[in-house]
C-alpha cells in the first residue's frame, strides 16, 4: 500500500479517466482515476474536490503512461483532511498571476508557489553547508541574546524596547559577544545571527531585519588564515548548493557560479 498526502494542484476529468495533480514539499505526483478499475462510488467522489483541497491518497503505485510522471498512484481510498476556498484569492500553480498585495495578504497561500517554496529550500541547504564546513572546522555555534542594553557596534541606529522598567534594544551585531567568547577561550566560534537595524532605506538592498553568519576565531598568524576560512565557506557552501539544489535553481532562473 503506498500513501501520498498534499494539496491537490489540479484535476483533470477525461470522461472514463481522470486524474488527480498532488502537490507537497517533495513536488507533483499523479493519482489515476480509472472508471473501470476503482469503482463508481470513488469515482464519482472525485467530483467533489476542489484545487487546493488536503487528501490522502491510498494505493498502489506503478509505472505511469505520462511523459510529465515516472509513476502514478491507482487509488483504493481517497480522505478528505481539509476543504479550501472557492473561489481561492490567488492561484498557486501560478497560471494566474497575483499582485504582490494580494500575495502578502495570503502569504500562506503564495508559500505554496512552486518558486517561493524553492527559495526556502535553498536557503535551508546554505545554512547546512555553511554549519557543514565550519562544524568540520572545529567552530562552535552559540546563541547570543538579541536584546541588549546599548549599542554593541557603532554607526547603526537601533530599536528601542521596553525590557520591564529599563530601556532595551535589539541587538544589530553579536559582536561584544563574540569577543567575550575569545577571551573565555572558546577559540572559534560562529552564530547565524538575526539583524536588526533601524535605518530608513529606500532600496531593495536594504532590511531592517537580517540575517548573517557570524564568525570569530583566536590564535591566527595573520588575515590571511580569516579570509582563507572565508573563502572554503564560500566555495563548500555554494558547490554543496548547486549540486543539491539544480532543480530549485533551475526554477528560480539562477545560474550560480562556483568560485574556484
Amino acid at each position: 500500500m503506498d500513501i501520498v498526502k498534499g494539496w491537490i494542484n489540479e484535476i483533470r476529468n477525461m470522461g472514463g479517466i481522470k486524474f488527480i495533480i498532488l502537490r507537497n514539499r517533495d513536488g507533483l505526483f499523479q493519482v489515476t482515476i480509472p472508471k473501470k478499475k476503482v469503482g463508481e462510488d470513488l469515482f464519482s467522489m472525485v467530483d467533489s474536490l476542489n484545487r487546493e483541497d488536503v487528501i490522502v491518497v491510498e494505493g498502489t503505485a506503478q509505472e505511469a503512461r505520462s511523459r510529465d510522471f515516472e509513476t502514478e498512484i491507482i487509488p483504493l481510498d481517497i480522505k478528505v483532511i481539509n476543504k479550501s476556498d472557492a473561489p481561492l484569492p490567488l492561484d498557486p500553480s501560478e497560471k494566474v498571476r497575483a499582485e504582490l498585495e494580494t500575495r502578502l495578504d495570503n502569504r500562506f497561500l503564495d508559500i505554496r508557489r512552486p518558486r517561493i517554496a524553492a527559495i526556502f529550500k535553498v536557503r535551508h541547504s546554505l545554512v547546512k553547508f555553511a554549519r557543514e564546513y565550519l562544524d568540520c572546522q572545529g567552530f562552535l555555534e552559540i546563541h547570543t541574546s538579541k536584546i541588549i542594553s546599548s549599542a554593541s557596534e557603532g554607526g547603526t541606529e537601533l530599536f528601542p524596547i521596553r525590557y520591564f522598567e529599563k530601556d532595551a534594544y535589539l541587538t544589530q551585531s553579536p559582536q561584544l559577544y563574540k569577543q567575550m567568547a575569545m577571551a573565555g577561550g572558546l577559540g572559534r566560534i560562529y552564530e547565524i545571527a538575526w539583524y536588526f537595524r533601524a535605518e530608513e532605506h529606500n532600496t531593495t538592498r536594504h532590511l531592517n531585519e537580517s540575517t548573517a553568519i557570524d564568525i570569530e576565531m583566536s590564535f591566527i598568524e595573520s588575515e590571511e588564515d580569516v579570509m582563507s576560512v572565508l573563502e572554503n565557506l564560500i566555495h563548500h557552501s555554494l558547490k554543496g548548493l548547486k549540486d543539491q539544489c539544480k532543480e530549485e535553481l533551475l526554477l528560480l532562473g539562477v545560474d550560480l557560479k562556483v568560485p574556484a
